[in-house]
């Protein structure tokens, strides 16, 4: 069950991440034909590309904790014997989460505190272009567990 509703979470968010992929490619790819042919350009296209950049980075960091895809240095921790690589992996792993619970929380803070700012362009609420920090929290926590506990059953 927990596998299953993990990977249809995984799922839905790399879908919501290609979709604002291409949303943010159309939104450039209209504003640069706008300013070539009428030498001016819809304000609003940058503002809102830039917003569906910020969510797809955070998306695609939660993301890539299911394939194990961020930077790390394992010089060090390979030349361990097998026991202690698990205990380095468990305390980088808790370490990890603690960042994240404060990206939940703190993130959760932000957007409360920024519902009255509207944007520039869009006059959207700035809380809905920062509440992906703590969804992106969830989803690195939920990832992040997930992955651990399957490289202490393999070792």
């Amino acid at each position: 069950m927990w596998k299953s509703m993990l990977h249809r979470v995984n799922r839905a968010t790399e879908n919501v991440a290609a979709l604002f992929l291409f949303i943010m490619v159309l939104l450039v790819f209209l504003k640069v034909v706008t300013r070539v042919l009428i030498q001016s350009s819809f304000p609003w296209t940058e503002e809102l590309s830039r917003y569906f950049m910020i969510w797809i980075t955070f998306l695609g960091a939660s993301i890539a904790f299911k394939y194990a895809a961020h930077i790390g240095v394992d010089f060090i921790v390979d030349k361990l014997p097998s026991g202690l690589k698990v205990v380095f992996q468990v305390i980088a792993a808790a370490a990890c989460l603690i960042f994240f619970v404060l990206l939940i929380v703190k993130g959760y803070e932000l957007i409360g505190r920024s519902m009255i700012q509207k944007s520039p362009a869009l006059n959207l609420p700035m809380g809905y272009v920062y509440a992906v920090i703590p969804i992106s929290g969830i989803l690195m926590s939920i990832n992040l567990v997930d992955s651990t506990i399957k490289r202490v059953r393999m070792r």
